[in-house]
């Protein structure tokens, strides 16, 4: 199974089926080189004062990475992250309405999504292919197997704007399409398409092309295996908006007043990482805000 190709000016169920079948899709003609670049240059000074590659989560070391995107570039946030087609999605995918009682009084609200991540990945020769995984296993999210999507299924979705070319010498993300609808029994990828389980394919994406996807496909980038040159993808993912607290304590108690109290209240106020990768600051544990 191929992912899909859309053209950005398509409507917008042809998106909402593409990724309700297969987990994901590729949208043509999503930004163009000059966007890209203005991005690239943005971005840059941040990829450049890095001493070390990351080693967090599911990066092996052969990938340096711009934190805090949505702040850091103006063109990431402005054309790629307000980007229509993909708020659209996000709010198909992820807006949570519910009707609930008051007394004699039925009140229906809805809970619009939020940024979970905005990061650039920029890899390098000699990066390791990484582990076949799900996005949403930080938030610990469990899957109950489907023949058909069924609305609220997921708590997480993706965007990928690569800055050049990705193909499979370079990295470019491996996918299993399909992989959306499964539980979460251990997966055999090595099963034949039309099997019970899906086969693992490249995402190969062309310059000016976006991915899209949700938190439950596996995937996971490939191997870099050239000598030379790089691949920059700016990522970003959105979460059900109910996946916060009712309190916003980083507001509401200053960084001041929270290194005095005990460790078990900075950990209950969210001043501790949990394991994986969920609550970090510059992909480290925001415990180090509070020396």
């Amino acid at each position: 199974m191929s992912v899909q190709c859309i053209p950005y000016s398509s409507p917008r169920s042809a998106f909402v089926e593409a990724i309700e079948r297969d987990g994901c899709v590729i949208v043509s003609d999503f930004t163009n080189d000059s966007t890209l670049e203005e991005a690239r240059k943005e971005v840059q000074p941040y990829l450049d004062t890095q001493d070390t590659n990351s080693t967090v989560g599911a990066l092996n070391g052969g990938t340096k990475t711009c934190t805090r995107l949505v702040g850091r570039s103006k063109t990431v946030r402005e054309k790629f992250f307000s980007d229509p087609v993909y708020q659209d999605m996000v709010r198909h995918f992820l807006n949570r309405t519910t009707t609930n009682w008051m007394g004699d009084d039925a009140e229906t609200n809805t809970c619009p999504p939020l940024l979970s991540i905005g990061i650039t990945m920029d890899t390098r020769p000699g990066s390791a292919a990484q582990r076949l995984h799900r996005d949403d296993k930080n938030h610990h999210a469990r899957h109950v197997a489907a023949e058909k999507y069924a609305p609220d299924r997921d708590m997480l979705f993706g965007m990928f704007v690569p800055g050049c070319d990705t193909f499979r010498a370079n990295g470019a993300t491996r996918i299993v399409p399909g992989s959306h609808l499964w539980g979460d029994d251990k997966p055999d990828f090595s099963t034949p398409s039309g099997g019970k389980f899906g086969k693992v394919v490249d995402a190969e994406l062309k310059k000016g092309e976006a991915f899209m996807m949700l938190g439950s496909l596996y995937h996971g980038a490939g191997e870099y295996s050239m000598k030379d040159g790089n691949r920059m993808v700016h990522i970003m993912f959105c979460c059900s908006g109910s996946y916060r607290q009712e309190e916003i304590s980083y507001l509401s108690y200053p960084v001041e007043d929270v290194k005095q109290y005990s460790d078990v209240v900075q950990e209950r106020l969210g001043w501790r990482q949990s394991e994986p990768n969920l609550g970090w600051v510059d992909l480290k544990s925001p415990e180090f805000l509070l020396a």
